[in-house]
């Protein structure tokens, strides 16, 4: 090893996983953890024989004590940033029709080989987010890449995400680390515009992992007949509703959030299409108890979406969040019309795409409504997951016809 990092020793049998691909060495992998480093530093990892197995950094304040950035004895510097960045680039280039969509998901994590880091592009403006104290150590070389790469008109860094504290790191304010972010920040999906916010919308400001399930939704609205309704859960800015009006523009949408502000955007998103807003509702309620008010109601309709947050951050809330994501689709199942269509999603990346056909199986069989499946969504393109990293396939969404 020719780096002056410290030398982290994995325990005999714990080094199999970090040399087939896998990131993450946690705590118990240790031999002896080391004393003094700074949360962030730079380690080499080494076998019980003390080979080489590859470079990541260490925090002794989370379970997941090592992220691995490299398997090979190289510099972690600008240069291997621009590699990565450049990849990463690349692909979103060749998966994604850029004539049409000028945002996405850049950088996606693990997924692709850059743990912690998060970065969603705007139409020219990245915004980046730190999840990690690695990351943190290590934003000038990266910053510095994305710029030699991308070379973008700004760049935000968000470090106001509830996932530092993992790391021992408290959140911070949005600070722009280069360039200007236009007021009116705008974004095209698939000849869509939408309204940014990268200041302080949720995430980065938008959920480019459904890019592929609304255009998928609007091919079902294109046939519904005039006046059908869809009920729009967790609606955020109301993405899934833009595309279904575009594609079919006597649909009256119902869109629930219990951000107000993000419902504003919502309407503003309406607008930046030439969709009238009249026919449309934006509610500010909690969703599982609007769910539950209108099916005292009685009312149905031709579509029903549920897009909850994650309701598992970790393995230890899976149990929980299945109950949730039950009770949630027997909420939704009985509002929804006979021969309608039920979209039902979890980015809990603990739980299993198994787990969750399970959880909305059994929210079947309570309120009696048989479900055919035809179409299942993960992932999209621009969110790789690594296969030896299962743990980055968060995304499961199904296309449920409702009997």
């Amino acid at each position: 090893m020719g780096s002056e990092n410290p030398i982290i020793k994995i325990k005999a049998g714990r080094e199999w996983q970090l040399k087939r691909g896998h990131p993450w060495l946690f705590s118990g992998g240790i031999q002896q953890a080391p004393r003094n480093l700074a949360p962030g530093s730079l380690v080499d990892l080494a076998d019980t024989a003390g080979n080489f197995v590859g470079r990541g950094y260490y925090n002794p304040q989370t379970d997941i004590a090592v992220r691995l950035l490299t398997r090979q004895d190289e510099p972690v510097d600008q240069a291997f940033f621009r590699k990565r960045v450049q990849a990463a680039w690349d692909l979103r280039q060749q998966a994604l029709d850029l004539s049409r969509t000028d945002v996405f998901r850049l950088i996606h994590a693990e997924g692709d080989f850059l743990p912690g880091v998060i970065a969603d592009y705007y139409a020219g403006v990245i915004v980046l987010q730190s999840h990690t104290a690695g990351v943190d150590r290590l934003l000038e070389p990266l910053t510095a890449a994305l710029v030699e790469v991308v070379r973008p008109q700004a760049i935000l860094l968000r470090t106001d995400v509830a996932v530092r504290s993992r790391e021992g790191l408290a959140k911070g304010e949005p600070r722009l680390l280069q360039g200007e972010i236009p007021s009116d920040l705008t974004v095209r999906e698939n000849d869509l515009r939408f309204r940014i916010d990268p200041w302080k919308g949720q995430k980065t400001g938008f959920f480019t992992d459904q890019r592929d399930k609304r255009q998928a939704l609007a091919r079902y609205a294109r046939t519904l007949p005039d006046g059908a309704t869809m009920a729009n859960l967790f609606s955020y800015t109301a993405g899934f509703s833009v595309y279904t009006v575009a594609a079919q523009p006597a649909l009256k949408t119902i869109n629930v959030d219990q951000s107000g502000p993000a419902l504003e955007q919502a309407r503003q998103n309406f607008e930046a299409n030439n969709l009238s807003t009249a026919a449309h509702i934006f509610e500010t309620a909690d969703a599982f108890k609007w769910l539950e008010a209108e099916r005292e109601r009685g009312t149905q309709h031709e579509i029903v979406i549920l897009d909850p947050p994650a309701f598992a951050k970790t393995h230890r809330e899976k149990d929980k969040a299945l109950k949730g994501y039950t009770r949630l689709n027997s909420l939704g199942l009985p509002l929804v019309k006979p021969g309608g269509l039920l979209i039902t999603c979890s980015c809990s990346g603990s739980v299993l795409m198994a787990e969750f056909e399970g959880a909305v199986r059994e929210a079947s069989a309570q309120v009696g409504r048989d479900l055919q499946v035809l179409e299942i969504f993960e992932n999209g393109a621009d969110h790789p997951w690594s296969l030896i990293a299962p743990e980055s396939r968060y995304l499961k969404v199904l296309f449920c016809r409702v009997s």
